[in-house]
C-alpha cells in the first residue's frame, strides 16, 4: 500500500475495543507519510466505557485519554475539540500530525 498525506477517521474508529486502539493508530502511522495529518472523530465522556450502538458496540473515550494514545502512537495532537449538545451523546474530534519518521522506517514505506 502507498503512503498517503491524510486519513479521515469518523464513524468506524468508535466501534474498536480499547485493545484494538494500538494497532489500527500503528496501521495509520504505517500508511501515513511523515507530517501527515489524522482526523480522528469519537464519542466522549469522562471514562472509556462501551455503549449499545445501532450497528454494534461502541466506545466512549475521554479526548486526554485517546490524545494520550496517539502520542504513544507517535502522532502530534495537534487540536482537539468537543460538543455536548442537549439530547444527543457528546461528540469529539482529534486532529493530529505523524512525527518525523526514523530513516529505517521511510526504508519501511
Amino acid at each position: 500500500m502507498t503512503s498517503s498525506a491524510s486519513n479521515r477517521c469518523r464513524n468506524s474508529f468508535i466501534h474498536l475495543t480499547p485493545e484494538a486502539i494500538e494497532p489500527a493508530l500503528a496501521e495509520f502511522r504505517r500508511v501515513l507519510r511523515p507530517g501527515g495529518s489524522l482526523l480522528i472523530g469519537f464519542f466522549t465522556a469522562d471514562a472509556v466505557a462501551a455503549f449499545d450502538h445501532a450497528v454494534s458496540a461502541a466506545w466512549y473515550w475521554p479526548a486526554d485519554a485517546l490524545s494520550t494514545r496517539l502520542r504513544l502512537a507517535g502522532f502530534d495532537v495537534e487540536s482537539t475539540c468537543t460538543r455536548h449538545d442537549p439530547g444527543v451523546r457528546a461528540h469529539g474530534a482529534l486532529t493530529a500530525r505523524l512525527a518525523a519518521a526514523s530513516p529505517a522506517e521511510i526504508a519501511d514505506r
